[in-house]
């Protein structure tokens, strides 16, 4: 069952055990929650800290993040965000490694703290502004034949955007966000990486996501 499935049935559950009600759709003491699926347009770059060789091009993926917030006035939230993307780039371009096939799978994780701004609020509607920041990686690992690889890089990241929520039914809602970002991560040579030692990665993109949310308090 994919995660936009488990979603729709976790959602549905609790529903059925909720008895949610409010004025407005964003107040002080609100506990969001909102899973969300989507794509992301990047500009990926990778830099070889020895001979400085470079190498950059635009790559697209899939991104698959939770977000929590809490209401700490009418207007302003506090939260965290947890999720990642899945992209694709050929290693011998971008790492220096070969591989039988021409491309690997390139998963990036992030954990940001963020502040939210909504300025527009009605009873089962609201719109805000975001910014957040923290820790992000990159990790590539796989078997090529009988040998096995792996590439791991830490960083930060920055991201800023807006979103959307409509509530069809008490607590439950539909959630639509789109942001900007930039990470930067470098290779940690203590991590058992077997590839791509010395090479750093950034990623500036653009995503997209549309998904489920839950108010659960107020």
């Amino acid at each position: 069952m994919g995660t936009f499935n488990r979603l729709l049935c976790y959602s549905f559950v609790a529903v059925l055990f909720a008895n949610v009600s409010f004025g407005q759709a964003f107040v002080k003491g609100s506990l969001l929650v909102s899973l969300s699926e989507g794509g992301t347009y990047t500009n990926y770059t990778t830099v070889h800290t020895g001979d400085g060789i470079r190498h950059q091009g635009n790559n697209n993926g899939d991104r698959d993040p939770l977000t929590i917030e809490y209401g700490i006035t009418n207007h302003f939230g506090l939260g965290i965000n947890m999720g990642g993307d899945i992209l694709h780039v050929n290693p011998s371009a971008y790492y220096g490694f070969s591989t039988v096939k021409n491309n690997v799978q390139v998963i990036t994780s992030e954990f940001t703290f963020d502040i939210h701004y909504h300025f527009r609020t009605t009873k089962r509607s609201d719109i805000s502004g975001f910014a957040s920041a923290g820790p992000s990686g990159v990790l590539i690992q796989g078997n090529d034949g009988d040998s096995k690889y792996k590439y791991t890089a830490g960083g930060s990241i920055i991201r800023v955007g807006a979103q959307a929520r409509h509530y069809i039914w008490k607590g439950l809602g539909v959630h639509g966000m789109v942001s900007g970002y930039s990470s930067s991560c470098t290779y940690n040579n203590t991590s058992g990486n077997t590839v791509g030692n010395g090479y750093s990665t950034t990623i500036r993109g653009l995503a997209w996501e549309i998904g489920l949310c839950y108010r659960i308090l107020r």
